[in-house]
């Protein structure tokens, strides 16, 4: 389950990770695919993220991992919602954010596998039949 960081001005990509419950390869993808994601880079070449990307990677993750969204879906979600004005101040604003239901406590709990499909019913077949309908096609071929 996605933590809130403690707040302050920038969050190195390990409590960016830890706070929207995603590894850091995830978090280094999402960075090439949204653009609005700068994480820019401090003295050291480790990449930094403002409380406003936060709270947009907080977002990216709930679309994709909670709402079902695709990549570009979820891009053009976002692009939206950054035209309308809701991850200003740092924190996205939350009335236009809300989810309309409840969403489950445990959002990486296993999904029951669906029941295997039953095979589907094979008619006995002939080796030998089959070995003279190939022979006739070899010959049909030479």
């Amino acid at each position: 389950m996605p933590q809130e960081p403690a707040r302050k001005d920038a969050y190195k990509t390990a409590e960016v990770c830890k706070a929207a419950d995603v590894a850091p390869y995830v978090l280094k993808y999402w960075l090439t695919e949204f653009p609005v994601l700068a994480g820019d880079k401090d003295k050291s070449p480790n990449r930094i993220f403002s409380a406003r990307e936060v709270a947009i990677i907080a977002r990216i993750r709930q679309l994709l991992y909670d709402e079902g969204f695709t990549i570009a879906g979820a891009k053009k979600k976002i692009e939206d919602e950054l035209s309308a004005g809701n991850f200003e101040g740092g924190a996205r604003k939350k009335a236009a954010m809300a989810p309309a239901a409840p969403v489950p406590a445990a959002p990486h709990a296993p999904v029951p596998a669906a029941p295997a499909p039953a095979a589907p019913s094979v008619p006995s077949v002939d080796p030998k039949k089959i070995a003279r309908e190939l022979r006739e096609i070899l010959k049909m071929l030479k």
